[in-house]
C-alpha cells in the first residue's frame, strides 16, 4: 500500500441504512477493459436499455441522500432526459455506510456491503481498494466518450494517465488569497501588489492594513497540517514559487531533494518569521480551526485568507457582502524566483467517482456520467430542477430564490459551461470566478511520487521534525539557523533513505 506526499486527507460524515431514489432491478478485472455489455448505436448516445425495461445504476456519494427531496426530483429529471436519447436507466442513489466515510467505504466494500455501481471517494482508501482491483480503469471509457473527454482539464488528464481509477472534473483545489474590496479602497499599496505582486510589495501591504488600524493582523492560517507544511499550507499556496519552493522534489546539488530541507524553504520560514513578530501573521495560527479562522476573516481582524477556488471563494464572497456590504477581491500569486500557485500534485486523484469492478451495469453507468457532462446534465447538476431552483424567463435561466439550496452533485466544474438558454446572472460571482481564471493562468504542476510502504514511518517521523522546526522558527523560539540543524535531522530521519528511491523513480 502506498500513499502520496500531497494528498489531502480530510472530512468524514456519518450515516446509515440503504435505499434507492426509484424502482430496482439489476466481470471484469481491475486493469483496462472495455465497458461490460458493449452498447449499440453511435454518437454520444448509445442504446442503455428499453422503456420496458431499464438498467439500474446505483450511485454512492457522499453526503448525497436518497431521501432528499432535490435528490429524488433529480433522479427523475435524469431518467426522462437519458431516455430522450433512448438511454432508460432507473437512476437510484444509496447511502454511505455508517462511521468514517474515509475508513467505512473501503472495509465496506471489501466485505461486499457495497451494493452501488458508481462509487465517489474523498478523504482516501481508495488507493488500497484499487491495488486489489476492485476498481475499474476507465481509460477506455474516457477515450470513447464524447463529453467527459470534452471538459477534462490538463490536471485531470494527467492524474487520469498516472492514476485511471478516479476521475473528478474539476479543477484542482488550489488555494487563493482573498481581501474585503472595501478594504483595498483604503490602502495605497493594494494597487502596487496587483500591478507587481512581489515579495516586498505583498509585506508592503500586509504592513499598511494593520498599521492603518484596519485589521488585528493581515493573514491568519489555521491548523489543518496538511502533509507536513507545518500549517502553513494557505500562506505557502501564493508565496511558495516566489521563494524557489516550486515543487514538493526538486533538484539540488545534483540529486534529487524534497524541498522542504531546502535553501529556498528556509528563506520562506524567515519570511514567515518576519511576518510573526512584526504582528502580521495572527500568532493564533497554529490553533485556529477552519472556522474560527473564517470567522476572524468575516469579523476584520484578518485582513487576508486563503481559500479553495470556487465555490469556497464564493461563500466566503457571499458571507462577506452579507455580513459588511463588501464583496471579495482575488490577489494574485506572490512573484519572485517564479510565479503561480501552489504546485499540484498530479500523482493521483484526490477525490472522485470510480465504478466498481464487480457492477454487472458498467455501459450504463457510464452513460450516466457521460450524460452529466453533456450540456444538459450539466444545466441540471449547475442550475438545479426547473420550477423550483430555476426558472426561463424570455429565454433566459433565472435563479430563484431556492436556488442557493442547490449544489452539483457530480461534475462541480463550470469548464465551458455556457447553457442554452442563457443564464441570466452567472453561477459565479466575480471573485469566484476570478479566483477559478486566476488558478488556470497559474497553474503549476508539481513533481511527486507515491511513498511506498517500507519508507513510510521513515516520511512519518521526517514530516513530524518539518512541522516541529517550522513552527519554532516562524514563532522565533529558534533561531533561523536552527534550520540547517533540521536539514541534518531530516536527512538522517529519512532523507538520505530517499535519495536512492528518488533516482530510480525520476533519474
Amino acid at each position: 500500500m502506498k500513499k502520496s506526499i500531497a494528498l489531502l486527507l480530510a472530512m468524514t460524515m456519518a450515516a446509515t441504512a440503504f435505499t434507492g431514489c426509484g424502482s430496482s432491478a439489476n466481470t471484469a478485472s481491475g486493469t483496462a477493459s472495455e465497458p461490460q455489455s458493449a452498447p449499440t448505436g453511435s454518437g454520444p448516445w448509445p442504446e442503455i436499455g428499453s422503456k420496458d425495461a431499464p438498467v439500474t445504476v446505483k450511485v454512492l456519494i457522499k453526503d448525497v441522500l436518497p431521501t432528499e427531496e432535490d435528490v429524488i426530483a433529480m433522479c427523475d429529471v435524469v431518467e426522462k432526459k437519458m431516455a430522450d436519447h433512448g438511454q432508460y436507466i432507473d437512476l437510484q442513489f444509496v447511502e454511505p455506510p455508517a462511521g468514517s466515510y474515509a475508513t467505512a467505504l473501503p472495509l465496506a466494500m471489501r466485505t461486499g456491503d457495497i451494493d452501488a455501481d458508481i462509487i465517489y471517494f474523498q478523504g482516501g482508501g481508495d488507493l488500497a481498494i484499487s491495488q486489489e482491483g476492485l476498481l475499474e480503469d476507465l481509460t477506455s471509457y474516457i477515450e470513447g466518450s464524447t463529453y467527459v473527454k470534452d471538459l477534462m482539464l490538463p490536471v485531470n488528464e494527467a492524474r487520469m494517465k498516472n492514476y485511471p481509477y478516479l476521475l473528478w472534473l474539476a479543477p484542482a483545489r488550489t488555494y487563493v488569497p482573498v481581501m474585503r474590496k472595501d478594504l483595498t479602497e483604503k490602502l495605497d499599496s493594494y494597487d502596487a501588489l496587483v500591478k507587481d505582486p512581489t515579495i516586498d510589495n505583498y509585506h508592503a501591504l500586509f504592513t499598511e492594513m494593520k498599521a492603518k488600524g484596519l485589521v488585528q493582523y493581515a493573514i491568519t492560517a489555521d491548523d489543518s497540517n496538511n502533509a507536513g507544511e507545518g500549517n502553513m499550507r494557505r500562506l505557502n499556496a501564493f508565496f511558495n514559487q516566489a521563494f524557489g519552493v516550486s515543487a514538493t522534489l526538486v533538484k539540488e546539488n545534483g540529486r534529487w531533494a524534497f524541498s522542504r530541507a531546502t535553501e529556498a524553504e528556509k528563506k520562506k520560514l524567515e519570511f514567515y518569521a518576519t511576518l510573526y513578530k512584526e504582528g502580521l501573521l495572527d500568532p493564533e495560527y497554529l490553533t485556529n480551526t477552519w472556522d474560527v479562522l473564517e470567522q476572524k476573516f468575516y469579523e476584520g481582524k484578518a485582513g487576508i485568507i486563503s481559500g479553495t477556488i470556487g465555490d469556497v471563494v464564493q461563500i466566503y464572497n457571499n458571507k462577506m457582502s452579507s455580513t459588511t456590504g463588501s464583496d471579495l477581491v482575488v490577489l494574485p500569486p506572490a512573484k519572485g524566483v517564479a510565479q503561480g500557485f501552489q504546485a499540484v500534485d498530479v500523482t493521483k486523484e484526490e477525490r472522485g467517482f470510480g465504478i466498481n469492478v464487480d457492477s454487472k451495469n458498467k455501459a450504463a453507468a457510464w452513460a450516466f456520467l457521460e450524460f452529466m457532462a453533456s450540456p444538459e446534465g450539466r444545466i441540471i447538476d449547475k442550475c438545479g430542477i426547473e420550477g423550483k431552483h430555476y426558472n426561463v424567463e424570455n429565454g433566459k435561466i433565472v435563479f430563484t430564490d431556492k436556488y442557493p439550496e442547490w449544489w452539483s452533485r457530480i461534475w462541480v466544474t463550470t469548464n465551458k459551461f455556457n447553457p442554452e438558454p442563457p443564464l441570466a446572472r452567472p453561477v459565479y460571482t466575480e471573485a469566484a470566478q476570478d479566483s477559478l481564471d486566476l488558478a488556470n493562468q497559474y497553474y503549476v504542476e508539481d513533481v511527486n511520487v507515491l511513498i511506498p510502504e517500507e519508507l513510510a514511518p521513515q516520511w512519518d517521523a521526517m514530516k513530524s521534525l518539518y512541522d516541529e522546526y517550522s513552527a519554532d522558527i516562524i514563532r522565533g523560539t529558534k533561531p533561523i539557523s536552527a534550520f540547517d540543524e533540521f536539514v541534518t535531522k531530516w536527512n538522517q530521519a529519512g532523507g538520505d533513505k530517499f535519495a536512492e528511491y528518488l533516482k530510480e523513480k525520476l533519474g
